[in-house]
């Protein structure tokens, strides 16, 4: 089954990469998003360097008014990305203060529909995606309902 991986260069969407033949998947395409985030040139780097790796054909899609939209840390140069120490880890309070600080507005639902469209393009029945099941506790767009959900809503929206 061909799909295609969002790979952010990160070790949740790495993962997914490396471990998707022994899931019975042919990765046709790994997929890396510039929004505008400070970390960019890095990802894109480690993204590049893993899709050779694997050997899979590796592109980037550039959408700067993403990360102009919310002007929050992750992509406004002025302010810095909060680093929460263990011991915050289990602090409500401090966890939703983090990541107000780094919202970007749906990111993850576009991201993910970007490639859904690259995915159809490509005939691949699926997209595969990393979230971090700990983030989400306090991004909602990384839990299991929110891919449940969008799963639900790309079955209407492709073919």
């Amino acid at each position: 089954m061909k799909c295609v991986v969002l790979l952010s260069g990160g070790l949740d969407s790495a993962a997914n990469l490396a471990l998707s033949r022994s899931r019975g998947l042919e990765p046709v395409l790994a997929l890396t998003v510039d929004y505008g985030q400070k970390a960019a040139k890095e990802e894109g780097k480690a993204a590049r360097k893993f899709s050779e790796i694997y050997g899979v054909k590796h592109a980037t899609v550039d959408i700067p008014f993403l990360g102009e939209l919310g002007r929050r840390a992750l992509t406004n140069r002025s302010m810095s990305v909060p680093a929460l120490v263990p011991e915050e880890l289990a602090s409500r309070e401090a966890t939703e203060k983090s990541a107000t600080a780094v919202w970007v507005p749906n990111r993850n639902g576009l991201l993910i529909a970007i490639a859904a469209s690259f995915a159809e393009s490509l005939r691949a029945e699926r997209v595969l995606i990393g979230f971090n099941r700990e983030e989400a506790e306090t991004f909602s767009d990384n839990s299991e309902e929110f891919g449940r959900l969008t799963t639900q809503a790309l079955a209407l929206s492709t073919r």
